[in-house]
């Protein structure tokens, strides 16, 4: 009883410690439960408070502004996975396309094309007894010894790249008794082929360009192609050509217009009556046209009696200067200056072309079958001319010599024989020429005994062309590369 009253002013005490600090007051787990949503406003505030991300707090903010930032947050990640799945579509497919540059592009900025016509029989045979006299050693003249030297030239009347079936008989020859080639192999066949060679008078009348008559002989030069030697029209190949395209800023010659009064006009003589007597070939001529630094390219036949008119279109195709970042196998192209390129190869001080870098590798596989090249197919060379004994070697490889296999063709042709592969890709800025040949028979001209003729006439189809361009496949990432002001709003 003392000891109640004694403690009263403690306990009166006690109740304003509790009315002045009420939150004090230990919490009946029955009547007040823990408050578990001011848990999870502690925790997000201390995550809010630790974030690297400006503005995320706003999101979790009952207020007006919220959903605004909401939109502004997700859209930057949507834009952030666009980016990158840009930048991996892009590293991965390297996607480019090609477009139309220009539908009217005016054929006077394009050279006209380089015109080369061989003979069939590329050989006169009134000079062939002279050629004897002159390369054969006086001691060498016997009926053997002119035998191979008469069945040699003969070869050479029709050979061609690819073509040298005409080796065969010397070939034989040859088998049966290899000492006459090996007593002959001083004969540079290549100076005989030179020495007995057409004339441009001899075959050539009447020229005419743009309309004009022309002397036959000062628009016409004699040039090596794998074809043989051939004369050639607004060639840089050739020694005159090369001067001519020094000193004359206009050469190779454009024009202006088109249809046949734009053009080239030849009349071609055959001779027949001065061709082999051991040829038994068909008669006619080839013609080849090319853009200007080609150094040869597929030709195309034509018989005798008849007037042929070749109309031209042409396409120019060129690639962005933005492919440069992707591989050749990529853009399926070579710039003329990627020198260290894999897959830059051309002849000997010319430029990347795509029939250069053919023609350098026929001279690499010849190389390879039977050690020599054939310098008459080619400009000079550091590899060795084939000599007359080297011969009887291109007839056995004529086979492998046909095939050339291009990149990728693999994948759809099946060889079953062994030839020349060649990974030669396009020149990045292509200049092509598209031909169509009209060829008319005239029967009732009048012709000299043993001497056809051919009426040619070459001309461009339309005053414009078309221009092609490849370039890459711009990408939202690209674009915004390009445009600092979206992704200063970003």
């Amino acid at each position: 009883m003392l000891l109640e009253e004694s403690y009263k002013h403690i306990r009166r005490n006690h109740s304003k410690l509790l009315d002045f600090c009420p939150d004090i007051r230990v919490a009946d787990p029955v009547k007040n439960p823990p408050n578990t949503a001011g848990l999870r406003k502690g925790l997000r505030d201390d995550i809010l408070r630790i974030r690297t991300v400006h503005g995320l707090e706003r999101i979790f903010q009952w207020t007006s502004p919220r959903i605004l930032v909401f939109l502004v947050f997700f859209s930057a990640i949507y834009f952030y996975v666009r980016i990158t799945s840009s930048i991996a579509y892009v590293f991965r497919y390297k996607p480019m396309q090609t477009v139309i540059s220009d539908l009217h592009y005016p054929i006077y900025k394009i050279p006209f094309p380089e015109i080369t016509i061989c003979n069939q029989n590329r050989l006169n045979w009134q000079r062939y007894d002279e050629a004897k006299e002159r390369f054969l050693q006086p001691e060498h003249l016997t009926d053997e010894h002119e035998e191979i030297f008469r069945q040699a030239v003969n070869a050479y009347d029709t050979m061609r790249f690819g073509h040298f079936q005409s080796l065969q008989h010397l070939a034989e020859l040859s088998a049966e008794n290899p000492r006459l080639l090996d007593d002959l192999n001083y004969i540079n066949l290549t100076k005989v082929v030179e020495f007995m060679a057409w004339k441009c008078h001899e075959i050539f009348s009447d020229c005419s360009w743009l309309n004009a008559s022309q002397d036959c002989c000062k628009i016409f030069t004699q040039r090596k192609s794998q074809k043989g030697l051939c004369l050639s029209f607004n060639t840089i190949e050739s020694k005159e050509g090369a001067i001519k395209h020094l000193l004359d800023p206009y050469y190779p010659w454009h024009v202006a217009g088109y249809g046949s009064s734009s053009g080239l006009y030849v009349d071609i003589h055959i001779r027949e009556g001065w061709h082999s007597p051991l040829s038994h070939n068909v008669k006619g001529i080839l013609v080849m046209h090319t853009e200007p630094y080609v150094w040869s390219y597929l030709h195309r036949e034509v018989p005798t009696n008849t007037r042929t008119l070749i109309s031209i279109d042409a396409f120019l195709r060129t690639h962005h200067p933005d492919t440069r970042f992707y591989s050749n196998d990529i853009r399926q192209c070579v710039f003329e200056d990627e020198l260290s390129s894999l897959y830059y190869k051309s002849l000997p001080k010319r430029k990347y072309m795509y029939e250069n870098c053919q023609a350098q590798c026929e001279q690499e596989y010849t190389m390879k079958f039977c050690n020599c090249t054939v310098d008459l197919f080619y400009p000079p060379a550091r590899f060795p001319p084939c000599r007359l004994k080297d011969l009887p070697c291109l007839y056995r490889n004529d086979e492998k010599l046909k095939v050339f296999e291009q990149i990728g063709e693999m994948d759809f042709v099946k060889f079953s024989r062994g030839g020349m592969y060649c990974p030669c890709f396009m020149n990045c800025k292509s200049l092509r020429y598209l031909s169509d040949f009209r060829v008319r028979n005239i029967p009732e001209l009048e012709l000299e005994h043993n001497d056809s003729r051919i009426e040619l006439a070459v001309f461009f189809l339309s005053d414009t062309i078309m221009v092609y361009q490849t370039k890459p496949v711009y990408t939202l990432f690209d674009l915004m590369g390009r445009n600092p002001l979206a992704i200063r709003f970003l």
